[in-house]
């Protein structure tokens, strides 16, 4: 399917010695402005950059404009994420036009922003008219100073990042320049509190700030999603780093989440957030070697750290009392004085776990969410399913092998080859952090589950509803001698798979081989042994996502899937109508879930695999 196509002009600014702050664009001819301002650095340290530093920073504007500027469809994902993908087609003037026009060069750009967005970006370099003007208009100079960072970090104001710039200083004893990027005007304080916070332990030489503001101009904000925000980010801190002569950058993020595998955020296929994706910041590294001189190493020294692991660094390093002005939640617009978190995204979800795993909950004051973790009733399906996957998922982490975890999971291996260890290595490494994790929020639902009953808990909330999962489970497993239920459930169908034959055989009744249906029954029938193999209760067997399973089928896109799915029902109904069997029950033998993908009904089928000779 062929991504919509939208046209981008960068426009002149309005005036050309500087002082607007703000990148023009047209996008299919409508405006679009994004203003960006960067304080706290000394007018020195920015004439020393080089042009194509200013060139760069323009780009990333102008990607993270057309990236909020233009919708991906919206929530409903009612015809499978048409809109999701993206085609911009761009036209923008530069300073350094021979750089940037170079193949490799912008080869790398695109390819670095395909895989941090999955939106196609194609660039067409001019040469700017005045590249001598507009050096400084986007930045709010500090007084002249001879500090110099050690090191650069980014600093959100969340957990981790607070984690990794109380480690550089206290452990490290580096100085280091906090790159802060905000939106949002409730998070700024957070970010200055929390440099506050560090300047009074450990004082004003070892810390400086340097908040940027990133904002779409009137009401140009279309998408939420904000994939390519990762881009600018490193962008700011590869020239806050250029700017103190120094070639390393950090983000600060605990491992599970830079991994994001696809059922961590319940998400399809594409949707997986890949901010600070071990390949995503290879790739970083890649294209900064290319405009920086010296390079620019951009890294994630949290990676095998778990959310728990993270929590208990603050405390050793004597900042619990902190804990509390950190801010998580993904929901930042609906924030309150006396919520600062929702409760029920899995920033919150997971930030909350990780409080009652290390022992620190009295500095994270539940009163501070909006939905308790435990106690409160989460009543939409939504906020249901996510507190349930998050669960479900770690349930799974906890005991996974590293081939087991290589076969359910096989993203990973898109982070694998990007780790400084071998292969084999980085997977078992992997699947340890992934195990850590997954007994940290066991351990949370054991001693919760040790001190109230299930069934004390309001209705609605995450153990009542966990246990509701773990109860039905249960009772699929164990036949009801004394009553039969009311109405009889239909016996599951024993769905037989030769693969070779790429034939597919249901309860000795209906047959058929080598067409759409079977290759599509054998990819879900391969999944639903990979949840036997795994010893889960059928109501966890895991779902394919929709990306996966289309490439698994060679499908163009989502829409081609769906149709798949769509015409394989039809063919399942008719067959089973021809074969004397409930038409009905042919169309139910495949599920989907919108946030997870699909599967076979656990609750319909069992499939054998007939062994080949």
């Amino acid at each position: 399917m062929t991504p919509p196509e939208h046209h981008i002009r960068c426009l002149a600014p309005l005036t050309k010695s500087g002082g607007d702050e703000e990148v023009r664009l047209e996008i299919d001819d409508k405006p679009v402005g994004v203003r960006l301002r960067i304080g706290r650095l000394n007018e020195q340290l920015v004439a020393g950059l080089p042009d194509r530093a200013f060139d760069l920073l323009e780009i990333a504007a102008v990607v993270y404009g057309a990236d909020a500027a233009v919708s991906r469809g919206g929530p409903v994902d009612q015809q499978m994420g048409r809109k999701w993908h993206r085609r911009f087609i761009v036209d923008m003037p530069v300073r350094d036009r021979d750089f940037w026009a170079r193949d490799d060069v912008t080869r790398l750009l695109e390819e670095t922003l395909m895989f941090l967005s999955g939106d196609r970006f194609e660039f067409g370099f001019s040469q700017k008219r005045y590249p001598e003007a507009e050096r400084s208009k986007f930045f709010k100079f500090d007084a002249e100073s001879s500090w110099k960072a050690d090191r650069v970090l980014m600093f959100s104001g969340g957990l981790d990042s607070f984690a990794g710039a109380l480690e550089e200083i206290a452990e490290q004893r580096q100085r280091v320049a906090l790159v802060s990027h905000f939106s949002a005007s409730k998070i700024a304080p957070v970010q200055r509190n929390l440099h506050k916070a560090l300047i009074g332990k450990f004082g004003g030489d070892f810390c400086r700030h340097v908040p940027v503001q990133v904002q779409m101009k009137g009401r140009s904000l279309k998408e939420g999603t904000h994939r390519s925000r990762s881009f600018l980010f490193a962008v700011l801190g590869a020239i806050t780093a250029q700017a103190f002569e120094q070639n390393r950058v950090s983000f600060h993020e605990n491992g599970v989440v830079s991994l994001n595998l696809p059922p961590v955020n319940n998400v399809v296929g594409t949707r997986a957030t890949r901010t600070t994706h071990p390949q995503t910041l290879t790739r970083f590294t890649g294209f900064f070697a290319k405009v920086f001189e010296k390079g620019m190493r951009i890294d994630n020294p949290l990676f095998w750290r778990t959310k728990t692991d993270v929590v208990k660094a603050i405390s050793r390093l004597g900042m619990n009392d902190h804990i509390a002005h950190t801010r998580s939640c993904a929901d930042v617009h609906n924030q309150t004085k006396q919520h600062v978190h929702c409760g029920r995204c899995s920033q919150c979800i997971d930030r909350r776990f990780a409080m009652l795993a290390a022992g620190l909950t009295q500095f994270d004051p539940e009163e501070a969410y909006k939905v308790a973790l435990m106690d409160d009733a989460r009543n939409g399906a939504i906020d249901r399913e996510v507190a349930l996957s998050y669960v479900r998922n770690a349930q799974v982490f906890e005991h996974m092998t590293p081939e087991v975890l290589e076969r359910t999971f096989p993203a990973v291996l898109d982070a694998v080859g990007h780790l400084d260890y071998p292969p084999a290595t980085a997977l078992t490494m992997i699947a340890d952090l992934l195990n850590r994790h997954g007994a940290s929020v066991s351990g949370v639902m054991h001693n919760t589950f040790d001190s109230r009953d299930a069934d004390s808990f309001p209705e609605g909330s995450l153990p009542r509803l966990y246990g509701d999962v773990q109860r039905q489970a249960l009772l699929a497993a164990i036949p009801d001698q004394a009553a039969p239920p009311d109405p009889p459930m239909p016996h599951p169908f024993i769905l037989e798979v030769d693969t070779r034959r790429r034939r597919i055989t249901i309860d000795d009744r209906v047959t058929f081989e080598r067409n759409a249906t079977a290759s599509l029954l054998i990819e879900l029938a391969t999944l639903w042994l990979t949840g036997v193999g795994q010893g889960l209760p059928p109501l966890d067997y895991p779902f394919l996502q929709a990306a996966q399973l289309a490439q698994h089928l060679e499908l163009a896109s989502d829409e081609a899937l769906r149709r798949r799915v769509m015409r394989a029902r039809s063919y399942l109904r008719q067959r089973f109508a021809s074969s004397g069997l409930d038409e009905a029950l042919g169309g139910e033998l495949i599920e989907n879930n919108p946030w997870q993908g699909y599967r076979l009904a656990p609750d319909r089928v069992i499939v054998r695999k007939i062994e080949q000779d």
